[in-house]
């Protein structure tokens, strides 16, 4: 009697045990098809890239740069009082670099002496706090540049000049190396301590020429907070000018994507260099997010309505749509005419920035 009733609860399990593989082989199945829609991804990214495509080519670089010379560059003091009021203290780098009171970042004040920095917040169509785009620490500036990323908790910067070009000074020493590992930085009383802790030359995953230094730094301030934050040096990037236009920016901004805090991005005056990431990433959230891409000036139309005067020349425009343009042929999303056209475009964008 036992016997029977073992065996039929072996019976039972081994049925219930097959009907359980059955289930698992069709979710794991499910699950393959929604984690690698690879042909499904491929088309939906098609219909979102066609008309960017399709505009870019028709464009080509000189169209692209005719339509960058009428997106003329102006400051409209009257919506930049803060900047004004703060010419007097020596807290903006230029003169004629506004910063827009709109969206600028304020500084906490107490416990800072004051709420002015040479600094906005920039946008994407997922995030409307997705960078801060600031001018280049001052002598009299990186106190309240440190404190900005301890109260924002900055956990990436992007700097995208040298503290010296062309014989010019372009930034101060505001961080820390190996060698002289720590520097505190003081205003009106109140400290802030940035202390090292370790660095590297980043390695990219594809080929690039550019030369970017990685470095962690610790910074503490005032009442005890404290933040860890990643700093990324961009080298070779030149002045008013471009880098190659590979992969290696995009690698960039995927490092800093998981970070739910504004990425803080700087060059000099915190516009040219700095619009051509801003965009860039504005492009790539469209993507990412499944919406379609829009037309090249009304997105820049609207960086600059958050950072004035975003993208300072022709050339950056252009690397814009180079770097965007290279990433599509990089993902296999071209058919054959459109690889013959996107080779085209290239040689002319070369001329054009050389």
């Amino acid at each position: 009697m036992v016997s029977v009733i073992q065996k039929r609860r072996q019976k039972k399990n081994s049925a219930t045990q097959r009907s359980k593989e059955r289930t698992e082989r069709e979710d794991k199945s499910q699950k393959t098809i929604a984690e690698d829609p690879t042909n499904v991804e491929r088309k939906v990214q098609r219909k979102q890239i066609v008309k960017f495509v399709k505009n870019t080519l028709e464009k080509g670089p000189q169209g692209l740069r005719t339509e960058f010379a009428g997106m003329k560059r102006f400051n409209d003091f009257e919506k930049m009082k803060a900047f004004k009021g703060a010419q007097e203290m020596g807290k903006n780098r230029y003169k004629d670099v506004g910063c827009l009171d709109n969206n600028r970042v304020k500084l906490n004040n107490p416990p800072w002496s004051h709420d002015y920095i040479h600094a906005n917040y920039v946008g994407t169509p997922t995030n409307p706090k997705r960078f801060i785009c600031t001018q280049a620490p001052m002598d009299k500036t990186c106190a309240d540049f440190w404190y900005m990323c301890l109260q924002e908790k900055v956990e990436t910067i992007f700097m995208l000049c040298n503290l010296t070009e062309k014989g010019a000074k372009k930034c101060c020493e505001y961080f820390p190396c190996k060698d002289k590992d720590t520097l505190n930085f003081e205003e009106s009383g109140q400290k802030i301590t940035v202390k090292f802790e370790s660095s590297k030359t980043v390695e990219f995953q594809r080929k690039s020429d550019a030369k970017v230094t990685e470095t962690i730094f610790c910074v503490e301030g005032p009442g005890g907070s404290s933040q860890k934050t990643t700093h990324y040096h961009w080298i070779d990037w030149p002045d008013r000018g471009v880098p190659t236009a590979d992969m290696a920016i995009l690698d960039l901004l995927s490092k800093a994507r998981a970070s739910k805090a504004p990425i803080v991005v700087h060059c000099s005056a915190g516009i040219g260099r700095t619009g051509s990431v801003v965009m860039i990433e504005y492009i790539m959230d469209q993507l990412i997010s499944g919406q379609q891409i829009e037309e090249s000036d009304k997105i820049l139309q609207k960086i600059r309505e958050q950072r004035n005067n975003s993208i300072q020349t022709d050339q950056q425009y252009l690397f814009v749509h180079q770097v965007i343009m290279n990433y599509f042929m990089e993902k296999k999303l071209f058919d054959s005419d459109v690889k013959m056209a996107h080779l085209a475009f290239t040689e002319k964008y070369l001329k054009s920035v050389h």
